[in-house]
Parts: C-alpha cells; sequence; structure tokens
C-alpha cells in the first residue's frame, strides 16, 4: 500500500488505519533500534503533526490505547498455577531474575492489572532472594486468580546482605526504583498489562521500598500496599503520596520494626492530608503476611486506576534515599532541588507555587485545559504566559515512548521561567513554610539506617569542601536564593584541576541555594543516586573572576569492612 503524504490534513481524520498503525508500533514498541530509527526520523520531518485538532488527537489516543500489537506479545503456555521465569537486564548492569503468574484465563486480546510484589529482607543469599520472590507470587496466587490479576515478583539479589554484619552495620544494596521500572518494563513486553492498573505491594524490605517508590515517582501506580512496613514518619517525603491510594496491612505486634509507631505515623499524617489511605493495624499478629485479607485488598484496588492527569501535582524534595523525579505527573522542574504545587484552577488557567526552580516544564493535554482557548499560567502569583498552545502528535508520540506508557499521552509542551524577583522569591518561601512538618519525624527505620550507612562507606565525602558565597558580579538589592560554593580544600580524589579558592557555581547542572547546605547539599544527592557504573559531572567554575569548566567522574566505591577502617 502506498502511503499518502504522511499524516497530511485528509490522513489524519483517519489515524486508525493500517498505513499509520505501523509508524506508531515501530516508534513506541520497535522490534529493533533500526526500527525506531527509521520511524522517528519520518515523524520528525512531517510539520502536519503540529497544530492539529482535538479530535485527531483523540484518533490517535485510541490507536495508542491499544497498546502494542498482540503478535508482538506472548501467548500465555499454560495458565493456572504455572509460574513463568525470565532474566532482566538492569540500568547499570545487574541481573533480576523475575516470576510471572498469570491468570488462568488471560489472553493478550485484553489488557491485565498487575500485581508488582517484592519480598523481604535482605535476604541471606541469592537463592534465598529467588524463594522469597517465588513465595510472593503463590501468597497472591488464589486471590489474584478470582480477581483475574498477573502477579509479578522480582528476586531481588542485588539486596543480599554482604559480610561484616554488626549491631551497626548491615551492608546491603537498594533495590532502585530504575530496576523496578526495567522489570515492569519487561513484563510490559512480554504480556498485555493495563499500565493504569499496576499496583506496587510488599512485604517488610519490599513494603518499605513501595512506599519509597510511590513517593518518588508518584505518577507510576494506581496504588501501593505496604504489608508489615516501617511506614514512615516524614512529612516531606509523604506528602508526595497525594495522588497514590495506600492500603496498609499491619500488626501491633510486630517486632521486626522499631515499632508500630512508624505505620501508625504514616497513618495519622496521610489521614491529615486527606490522602486516600486505608490502614488496617492487627492486634494479635506480628511480622507476617495477611494473604486471607488479599481479596478484600483486590477488591478496594479494583476501584482505583491509576490518576493519569491531576489536577493537583506536588513536589516536595526530601532527604529520603529514594528522592522524588524531577518530574511529577505534568509539570517537571529543571534541577533536584525544585519544590512546586502546580493546579489547575480553571479550563484555561494554571496557578503554580515554586521555589529553588528556575525553570519548570508543563505537559499539557484537553483532559486538563481547554487547548482550542487560550492559556494563562501564573507561578508565583505573577504570570508568566498567556497565549494559544498548538498541540503536536509529534510531542504526544515523544512523551509516550518517554514515559514507556501509551496513555499517558501528552499534546502540547511549554518551557517557562520561574520569576526571578523579591515578590517571586517571597510566595515561593511563603509555599514551602506552609509545608512545614506539623509532627516530629520519628527516627530513621532500620531498613533505610542500614542502606544510607552502606552509601555512605561506599562513597565517604564529594573530594572537596567549601563554604557558601555570593555569587561573584553584579548584585541586587535583595538577596537572591541561589549561592556560590567557594572551595576550601581539594582531596586527592577530588575533581582533576580543581583548585582552593575556586567558586563553584552548579555541579552537574545542580545550583547551590542559601541555607541548603551547600557541599552537604550536593552530597546529599550525589550519594542517592550514584551507582557502581561511572558517570560524568560537570563543574561550573570561577577562577580569578573568569569561567572556567570542569568534569569529575563519580561512582560507588568498594565496601569498607570495619577492620579496614580501623574501628
Amino acid at each position: 500500500m502506498k502511503r499518502q503524504g504522511f499524516c497530511g490534513a485528509a490522513a489524519l481524520v483517519a489515524l486508525c488505519t493500517l498505513v499509520f498503525a505501523f509508524p506508531i508500533h515501530g516508534y513506541l514498541w520497535p522490534r529493533s533500534t533500526a526500527e525506531f530509527e527509521s520511524v522517528a526520523r519520518v515523524l520528525s520531518a512531517e510539520s502536519a503533526l503540529t497544530g492539529v485538532s482535538r479530535a485527531q488527537v483523540q484518533d490517535l489516543a485510541e490507536l495508542m490505547r491499544a497498546g502494542r500489537a498482540a503478535d508482538r506479545l506472548l501467548a500465555p503456555t499454560s495458565g493456572g498455577d504455572s509460574i513463568q521465569e525470565f532474566v532482566v537486564q538492569a540500568p547499570g548492569g545487574r541481573t533480576i531474575p523475575v516470576y510471572v503468574r498469570l491468570p488462568g484465563r488471560y489472553t493478550p486480546n485484553a489488557a491485565w492489572p498487575m500485581m508488582f510484589a517484592m519480598h523481604g529482607g535482605p535476604p541471606g543469599s541469592e537463592d534465598g532472594a529467588r524463594q522469597s520472590a517465588l513465595r510472593m507470587v503463590r501468597v497472591w496466587a488464589e486471590a489474584a486468580e478470582r480477581a483475574g490479576w498477573i502477579v509479578v515478583a522480582p528476586a531481588m539479589i542485588s539486596t543480599v546482605a554482604r559480610d561484616g554484619r554488626t549491631q551497626d552495620r548491615l551492608p546491603y544494596e537498594v533495590f532502585h526504583p530504575e530496576e523496578a521500572r526495567a522489570v515492569i518494563s519487561a513484563v510490559r513486553e512480554r504480556y498485555r498489562l493495563d499500565p493504569d492498573r499496576i499496583v506496587s505491594t510488599g512485604i517488610s524490605l519490599g513494603s518499605n521500598f513501595s512506599i519509597g517508590y510511590g513517593a518518588a515517582h508518584p505518577d507510576w501506580f494506581s496504588a501501593i500496599v505496604p504489608v508489615s512496613t516501617e511506614g514512615d514518619s516524614r512529612e516531606h517525603l509523604l506528602r508526595n503520596l497525594k495522588s497514590v491510594p495506600t492500603y496498609v496491612l499491619e500488626g501491633s505486634q510486630d517486632r521486626n520494626i522499631r515499632g508500630v509507631g512508624g505505620p501508625r505515623s504514616l497513618q495519622q499524617i496521610m489521614t491529615r492530608f486527606g490522602y486516600d489511605l486505608n490502614y488496617r493495624e492487627f492486634g494479635d499478629r506480628a511480622h507476617e503476611g495477611f494473604q486471607e485479607h488479599y481479596p478484600d485488598v483486590l477488591r478496594w484496588l479494583s476501584g482505583r486506576t491509576r490518576q493519569a492527569n491531576p489536577r493537583e501535582a506536588l513536589r516536595v524534595p526530601h532527604p529520603g534515599i529514594m528522592p522524588t523525579a524531577r518530574r511529577v505527573h505534568w509539570i517537571e522542574a529543571d534541577n533536584r532541588q525544585a519544590a512546586f504545587r502546580a493546579r489547575v484552577t480553571t479550563p484555561t488557567h494554571i496557578d503554580i507555587e515554586a521555589r529553588w526552580a528556575g525553570e519548570l516544564t508543563l505537559f499539557l493535554n484537553d483532559e486538563l485545559v481547554n487547548l482550542d482557548e487560550p492559556i494563562s499560567v501564573s507561578i508565583n502569583g505573577m504570570t508568566v504566559f498567556e497565549g494559544q498552545i498548538e498541540r503536536s502528535l509529534l510531542v504526544a508520540l515523544q512523551e509516550a515512548r518517554r514515559s514507556g506508557n501509551e496513555r499517558r499521552l501528552y499534546s502540547a509542551r511549554i518551557h517557562l521561567a520561574v520569576p526571578d524577583t523579591r515578590e517571586s522569591l517571597e510566595a515561593g518561601q511563603a509555599f514551602w513554610a506552609s509545608l512545614d512538618p506539623q509532627q516530629t519525624e520519628g527516627q530513621l527505620s532500620f531498613w533505610e539506617m542500614y542502606a544510607q550507612r552502606a552509601l555512605e562507606e561506599r562513597f565517604p565525602d564529594v573530594g572537596f569542601t567549601g563554604e557558601e558565597v555570593a555569587i561573584p558580579g553584579p548584585g541586587v538589592e535583595w538577596a537572591p536564593e541561589q549561592v556560590a560554593v567557594r572551595v576550601t580544600s581539594v582531596s586527592t580524589a577530588g575533581p582533576a584541576g580543581l583548585r582552593s579558592g575556586d567558586v563553584i557555581l552548579t555541579l552537574g547542572g545542580e545550583a547551590f541555594f542559601r541555607g541548603r547546605g551547600g557541599v552537604a547539599s550536593a552530597y546529599e544527592w550525589l550519594v542517592r543516586e550514584l551507582r557502581e557504573t561511572p558517570q560524568s559531572y560537570s563543574l561550573s567554575v570561577l577562577r580569578d573572576g573568569l569561567p572556567l569548566s570542569l568534569t569529575h567522574v563519580y561512582q560507588l566505591g568498594p565496601y569498607v569492612l570495619p577492620a579496614e577502617s580501623g574501628n
């Protein structure tokens, strides 16, 4: 069949034809890199993809909603109690065994909800991790079979405890969010999942990972189900669960956590926030599973799909081991430290409060705002945009591919600078003050205390020390929050070429802000995002008033046994 002027005005009316279906599948679900690159070249050169109508975007949405073609998915080898096994190569090179149980009536012609179930730990061996993952599949099997859910359990062999365990030291790896996403993506390549009904659950350590994932990526899951969890009492972290329904199962006799005060704090805080929470605590239960209650859990979950386009998107930075992503739903910050709350107040207006952000990117669609009308956006009380925003099918495809979710469709994208004025600063400060915790934070949970110590053991410092200073240059009549760091010392392992007296403006593209900790702040986010794989970071430096660019490679080092450290 000859393609008619690919996606010309007439062809846009019939996007659901086979002529256009092939490019979509080649772009979103390519069989090879070459196939994707070929389709991407065609799409990027097609001007008719921009300035399209609402109806044309809806046609594309319908085609995308069908998802990956059935002939690109696996047919079930058998149903019922059969457990499929495969291996995922995650970012950074880790190997993750994955176990999948399909409901007996599974067919790739329909989309199915999925339970992403993580075991406890840290396990004592890789085999122990595999057996724990298999148990997670089996304890959910009966309820999932009746309700028609796929159960997926990764064997988190990376979390196996290392040698040298003491009362204060339990070295183990966190199962990182990008690894969880790699597993989910691999499952989606094989089976038909409903991306709006993916739930993260876990017992013990796995439950804590679920809370961490929900707060770090609130747009990934339709809900989380922590079982026998240590909970959390950090209000800044928990605020990020605004759009994540949460179902907690806990025993008040649990002795494997610091105390039931942790999950109770989570319950009290989320209830005060008015978040969607179902907290169930059993006075006669301890640190265990609650298998007999899983049918109730699935019934509760059946009415809760992922909030694709919430009218409010909230990002609250915190020092937790899993930092909140720079993008939350339909708004993204230009740095790791930014705080923002964005609200669609009318079909044609968006109001944003922000602090520690230089630029924000909005991803919009007709479910959020009326793109047929001019849109206005205010940041910290100041209007920063007024005008028409064009829809683009290319943007919609790019964002769907970037998120790995064909139902996350945003057909418009705009970049906005946060006003750099005294009034804007004061409004941002007032917004942040409104988030001040009202409840005293409890002691750090065992799982994160040990994980944090393990990271600090492997990455003790950034290789230099420094003090906050005003950014050199013409000043303003009021003190802006962005500052610089004057280097006071550089270790032998520090950035090559860096000298005492140099002024660092940014590290890894990240600015420094007054009162945020300077070098300590940089260490805080570096230690959380570093992996074994070396990663290069740029440093923007002033030396004797002249700009200088340096680079330094950071990575996690080896564990240091207590005897080696002299303790």
